[in-house]
């Protein structure tokens, strides 16, 4: 019998990672699929790109997993649209993984920077947070890297865990350089 960690791990592994930004715009309110796109399009979209299709097919696929929900309205002289909110469930799955770290360093370039762009957009005190939080497992992950480096038998395994070790520490070194630069690019006041 699994646990509920467990099933929530797994759940986690299976979800698209792509489906996390969708659920993140429904996050400030309810609004129909183009919005989405262009919402994303002006927030995130140098660093994740989702076209319309890829957008729909999240929408549906999130609605069957019973994360969205969508009502038909009318329009006046228009077709009528649907508009997608979030379901209490959806918004669990969404916070969790806003708070979390990223544990994969492929995944800061896209995971982590759309992570804290959102929480800039919906809480900018709680960014501070959310780097440290990342500095802590990144720190780890260095840790535990450089423990296996001393147990390298062969040259290329040696090479290989230089090179992820190396990466995690210049994923420290920017994280911690992180809070000045978004204080730069967001002067308050």
């Amino acid at each position: 019998m699994t646990s509920h960690n467990q099933r929530n791990a797994q759940t986690k592994r299976s979800r698209n990672p792509a489906e996390y930004p969708v659920l993140g715009i429904l996050s400030s309110g309810p609004v129909h699929g183009y919005d989405i796109c262009r919402r994303l399009g002006e927030g995130i979209g140098s660093i994740w790109q989702l076209g319309k299709s890829q957008i729909y097919a999240l929408l549906a696929k999130l609605e069957r997993e019973g994360l969205v929900i969508h009502e038909r309205v009318g329009q006046e002289n228009l077709p009528a649209k649907n508009i997608f909110s979030l379901t209490h469930k959806g918004e669990q799955v969404f916070k969790e993984w806003r708070e979390e770290p990223v544990y994969h360093m492929r995944d800061m370039r896209l995971q982590f920077l759309t992570k804290l762009w959102f929480v800039g957009q919906s809480d900018p005190q709680r960014e501070r947070t959310l780097i440290e939080k990342q500095l802590a497992a990144c720190r780890e992950k260095a840790e535990v890297l450089a423990r296996l480096e001393d147990l390298c038998r062969t040259q290329v395994e040696a090479l290989s865990i230089g090179f992820r070790l190396t990466v995690v520490r210049a994923a420290i070194s920017w994280l911690e350089q992180l809070p000045d630069l978004i204080k730069e690019e967001n002067p308050v006041g």
